[in-house]
């Protein structure tokens, strides 16, 4: 799904600015799929365009005025047929596996440090996506608790991947470079 069909799929909750959108990505479902704003407006353009929203201005005394976006009957029905499409296969994009994949070549006291970061990294987002979770899931649907609770069981699930073999790859590397 692309940023333009998750935008509707927000604004089918009602209207949103720029600014919402982000704080959306961001808050949830930031683990799954996030945007940053130099994709959330130029598709809000485009959406606009293409008559899927409308936007309206609303003038605030001391700081700029704010625009808000509402989902046309169009975009509704854009929507409706992207949530019927095939769900297509995850893309999983890592910055922590791609180092892993690499570190090969590091010595023994980097892929440890690498490793170790890594484990680290995955239990710090753990804390605070749960802690997240605990603050919003009252305004969750339970299909978007679902969602949460997936990413919750995904990062428990590296953490304990990682726990369980790193271990063991370091030992193994360790009698290869011996």
């Amino acid at each position: 799904m692309d940023v333009k069909t998750i935008i509707l799929g927000f604004l089918n909750e009602g209207e949103m600015s720029g600014y919402d959108l982000k704080q959306a990505f961001s808050n949830c479902i930031g683990f799954f799929y996030d945007a940053s704003f130099g994709a959330i407006y130029p598709s809000l353009r485009k959406l606009e365009e293409d008559g899927c929203v409308t936007k309206r201005e609303v003038i605030q005394s001391g700081k700029p005025n704010k625009i808000l976006y509402r989902i046309t009957e169009k975009g509704r029905e854009l929507f409706h047929q992207e949530m019927m499409s095939p769900i297509l296969p995850p893309v999983l994009r890592s910055d922590m596996l791609v180092k892993f994949f690499f570190a090969g070549g590091r010595s023994e006291e980097e892929q440890r440090e690498l490793l170790n970061n890594g484990l680290q990294m995955q239990k710090n987002l753990l804390s605070k996506s749960k802690k997240a979770y605990v603050q919003m899931a009252d305004s969750f649907n339970d299909f978007q608790k679902f969602c949460w609770q997936y990413s919750l069981h995904h990062l428990e699930s590296t953490i304990h991947f990682l726990e369980k073999n790193a271990p063991e790859l370091l030992k193994q590397t360790k009698t290869l470079n011996v």
